[in-house]
């Protein structure tokens, strides 16, 4: 064969092989832009309708404020009303994103699931920027303080009893929370470039955010803790004798008239503060973890039945034996507010619709229980049990977590009722 035309063969060849090859690597970014496609269109059909509503409530609850017709404090006794209603969801909403978040990092960690980072990433944005939206609102309508907190404010915040001290937390919850929204964007960008194993960036992002949520959490139990030292004072806390009862003198802090408010993080120094606190952090941990790795088990699938049983009977453990604790401290009346204390409760301010609100949240636990009991029972008897879809029981399991964090806002909102008469 003459060298020209050897060389000319090997030309071809080059030139078909390098065409191939592009061809190859231009269906795969087909692929790729064509899956992404879909998922976002899927995305935005199933959260046009939410966003839609989510900015509707908003603008409907601005328009009042824009107009300079700022509503009165509306007595929770009452519950009428569409911004009582407004309130409530908005607050429950917080929750839900807060806890979807948190199963779809710490969930999946403990679940063992294998989601795409692109389901990972999508998920955190959305949580991220409901809870900025909602958590916005609550630090302007719901804060412990009679003031914005606000680090810019400190000097007028410190003529409030526990106004800096609650400011000051609240600030660490922020600094948490926005260094999860930097790593988050750091590992979008470093995937979107693609210079990094998709598999590794996966596990990283889960494990740091995972670790941060829990902290995230802890963070907000001690919030919780000061935003009831701040509306009780100079009541003690409700775990150191500051209840309501028709017989039970309420106990009040010895302080000066010309006295300044305290602004200090003595409490924290003390047994009583840590428990309360570990209690709250345990109940809205195991809540969380409960409710959104319930809701990721229902959209991705791909969990053993017998590990997910474990998961939420371990996460239902840590709410009862946490809300039974907190029955004889958080509460604020001398009695446990249990359905069987209602006639003593009822000439109670609150204790009534208190009662009657958290025997509703009791009997929803009590539901989960019992469908998860009729499913472990099946499952130890039944061996076809193992194969089949653990779907329905993520939803039932979802739908019930909730209807229970609403209800725990209604039960919150008239714990504030009570704290503010006492």
């Amino acid at each position: 064969m003459p060298r020209h035309y050897a060389g000319c063969v090997c030309n071809v060849q080059e030139r078909t092989e390098d065409r191939g090859y592009k061809e190859s690597h231009r269906r795969q970014v087909f692929e790729i832009l064509a899956l992404r496609e879909k998922m976002a269109i899927v995305l935005a059909r199933s959260l046009r309708v939410p966003l839609f509503l989510f900015c509707v409530i908003f603008l409907w609850l601005s328009w009042p404020v824009s107009a300079h017709d700022v509503p009165e404090h509306l007595d929770p006794e009452l519950l009428t009303g569409w911004r009582t209603w407004l309130h409530l969801t908005i607050q429950w909403a917080h929750l839900v994103a807060f806890a979807l978040w948190l199963g779809l990092t710490a969930g999946v960690l403990l679940l063992g699931m294998k989601p795409r980072l692109d389901h990972l990433l999508y998920g955190s944005w959305i949580f991220f920027l409901v809870s900025l939206a909602t958590g916005t609102y609550n630090m302007e309508w719901s804060a412990g303080i009679s003031e914005t907190p606000s680090l810019f404010s400190l000097p007028m915040l410190d003529r409030i009893p526990y106004g800096v001290t609650y400011t000051i937390l609240l600030a660490v919850k922020m600094v948490l929370y926005v260094t999860a929204v930097l790593f988050t964007l750091v590992i979008t960008v470093l995937h979107l470039r693609r210079r990094m194993d998709e598999e590794w960036l996966r596990k990283i992002f889960l494990i740091s955010e995972a670790s941060l949520a829990v902290l995230i959490t802890l963070a907000a139990s001690v919030v919780l803790f000061y935003h009831e030292v701040a509306d009780l004072w100079p009541t003690p806390i409700h775990s150191l004798g500051g209840v309501m009862g028709p017989e039970v003198p309420v106990a009040r802090a010895a302080t000066h008239p010309e006295a300044s408010p305290p602004n200090d993080f003595a409490m924290l120094a003390t047994r009583a503060a840590w428990v309360d606190i570990g209690l709250r952090w345990a109940h809205l941990l195991g809540f969380g973890l409960w409710l959104g790795g319930s809701a990721w088990v229902l959209c991705l699938g791909g969990v053993l039945l017998s590990r997910f049983l474990l998961f939420s009977w371990l996460l239902l453990a840590v709410q009862i034996a946490s809300g039974i604790a907190s029955m004889g401290r958080w509460t604020p009346f001398d009695l446990p507010p249990y359905i069987w204390n209602l006639s003593e409760l009822s000439p109670i301010r609150f204790g009534r619709s208190y009662t009657l609100f958290l025997a509703a949240k009791h009997l929803m636990v009590v539901a989960a229980m019992a469908f998860l009991i009729v499913w472990t029972i099946r499952y130890l008897r039944d061996e076809g049990m193992k194969q089949r879809s653990i779907r329905p029981l993520a939803a039932v399991s979802l739908l019930l977590g909730l209807a229970i964090g609403y209800m725990m806002m209604i039960v919150l909102l008239l714990h504030e009722g009570v704290d503010h008469a006492l």
